[in-house]
């Protein structure tokens, strides 16, 4: 195997050797990510899934509430609408059989807590029997003499006589004969019902039911907050109620929000100016989701760690092990440095630096294939120092050895591509490989080396300075089967002997067909 082939080879065992270590890792971070995001998302799943029953539920306890006090009020508004259809007929005129028939209603109806008419002055007419408010104190809220309809009015809620029970009046508008305002009928409804239905609604410990006008006045809540009925639930400190957008069409008669930590569903009921709002904490409806959660995840956690300690032990043993071939692959590329580096120096010519003959002929019988096998041209230049053992005489061995170093980089200079290649075939004679290249391209090439050697002024024989020259021989073909390298060399070794025998310092190329009958160029310059 050779050198390349050997740190190609030991470089693709460091590349799959050392992510070993990284495989170890990536795996138990894997395992140990998997583990944790499987546990993460069965906390999370479990925590929405938690919340999407909290939504449902408490939109449904808001519907029921919301129902319940509509039918409540759609109650007392039927019975009131009876009443102004009687009184205004003129069909209930006897003061006592009215006052009766008030009083039974109002047994009939446990959600009322009086019935009661009133004249257009605001004075009692009649009366079911129950505690009657004086007409001063509840005329300004329930005297609308100027409100042309009949629709229901929903006044501010109020203690009873007694103070024992809060209730909220509800009016209608009674109509005289010829249309003018003849009075109100007014009913109280007993706001202890809606707290009684919202005591069957789990909200849990931190959650909270209201009742209100859409004004914002409370009707009721839960918990209560001392003095809270009748004022502004929007803006009470002690209820944790938060403004509800105020009804602009069907569309938005209920809804959901989350904000401060809770959950809050409301409803707007659709026939009266009500608002329902129930409130549930996430505290509480994650209370249970907490404790599965904590100790799923202490579960987790456990076996994170265990698998944690086996990962590092074994990534300890694989680093170890990983030290250890790293140390011996380090030797064995040293090795084959060393080994490279002593096969590059027998491929390069000491003196010069460039190829060496060994390296031509490996090259030669490289490109000659290719040539053959393409079918494209093949060329080469050979050059020989003229006069260069009377220069040796006259100046001695290291002056030579300059005179072949300056020709090695005058030859080395005139490749024109990266795939030709300058070479020392021995003594003072080099040569130029050109793949690729027909007759003209090598004269071109062998003149202009030429032409660079002579332009430099270098002492040579007898003292007298003038040009080192240099005569080049030339030749290409187009090799073909049954054709040796060993022709190409003998053709341009013959050329360089025309070049010699006919001057010097000339560029000349074999013309003769030799007995293979391969396809050649010729071409003299320099005559």
């Amino acid at each position: 195997m050779k050198p390349d082939q050997i740190l190609d080879s030991l470089s693709q065992l460091a590349n799959q050797k050392r992510p070993v270590t990284l495989v170890a890792i990536a795996f138990f971070s894997l395992v140990c990510l998997s583990l944790a995001g499987m546990q993460g998302w069965s906390v999370y799943q479990a925590r929405a899934e938690q919340l999407a029953a909290a939504d449902v539920a408490t939109a449904a306890m808001a519907r029921a509430l919301a129902d319940h006090v509509g039918n409540t009020f759609a109650a007392a508004d039927a019975l009131l609408g009876d009443l102004a259809e009687r009184l205004e007929s003129g069909t209930d005129n006897d003061e006592l059989r009215l006052t009766r028939a008030l009083a039974q209603r109002l047994q009939r109806s446990p959600l009322l807590a009086e019935l009661s008419v009133y004249d257009e002055f605001g004075v009692v007419t009649y009366s079911s029997g129950a505690s009657v408010p004086a007409s001063a104190l509840f005329a300004h809220s329930f005297f609308h003499a100027g409100d042309a309809g009949s629709a229901l009015f929903i006044g501010q809620p109020h203690k009873d006589g007694a103070g024992m029970q809060w209730l909220v009046p509800v009016t209608r508008r009674l109509n005289k004969p010829d249309g003018s305002y003849g009075g109100m009928a007014l009913a109280s409804i007993r706001l202890a019902l809606f707290q009684d239905f919202s005591n069957q609604l789990d909200v849990g410990p931190h959650g909270s039911i209201a009742v209100a006008l859409e004004n914002g006045t409370l009707l009721m809540a839960r918990p209560l907050a001392d003095g809270a009925i009748g004022k502004d639930a929007r803006h009470h400190p002690a209820l944790p109620l938060w403004q509800v957008p105020m009804r602009s069409s069907r569309t938005d008669a209920a809804g959901q929000e989350r904000r401060d930590g809770a959950l809050y569903s409301y409803r707007h009921l659709p026939n009266y100016p009500l608002l329902v709002t129930v409130r549930r904490s996430n505290d509480d409806v994650l209370a249970g989701w907490s404790e599965s959660a904590y100790l799923s995840t202490s579960g987790a956690a456990v076996l994170l760690l265990l698998q944690l300690w086996m990962g590092i032990r074994l990534y300890g043993q694989i680093a170890l092990r990983d030290r250890l071939e790293t140390e011996r692959r380090m030797l064995q590329k040293l090795l084959v440095n060393k080994s490279r580096s002593l096969r590059h120096q027998a491929l390069k010519d000491g003196l010069t630096g460039i190829a060496n003959r060994r390296q031509l002929d490996t090259r030669m019988l490289r490109e000659f294939a290719r040539a053959m096998h393409d079918g494209s041209s093949l060329a080469l230049v050979i050059l020989d120092v003229d006069h260069f053992k009377a220069y040796n005489d006259q100046y001695g061995h290291p002056a030579g050895d300059e005179c072949l170093k300056f020709i090695a980089h005058s030859v080395n200079g005139g490749r024109r591509r990266s795939q030709d290649l300058a070479a020392r075939m021995g003594g003072e004679e080099f040569a130029i490989l050109l793949p690729n290249t027909g007759l003209r391209g090598a004269i071109a090439v062998a003149e202009a080396i030429r032409k660079s050697v002579a332009a430099q002024r270098l002492t040579h024989v007898g003292g007298m300075p003038h040009s080192v020259t240099v005569s080049c021989g030339v030749h290409a073909l187009v090799p073909v089967a049954g054709m040796a390298p060993q022709e190409l060399i003998e053709a341009a070794d013959r050329a360089l002997y025309l070049a010699k025998t006919s001057g010097r310092n000339r560029v000349r190329a074999e013309g003769s067909v030799p007995p293979s009958q391969a396809r050649r160029f010729s071409l003299v310059v320099n005559k």
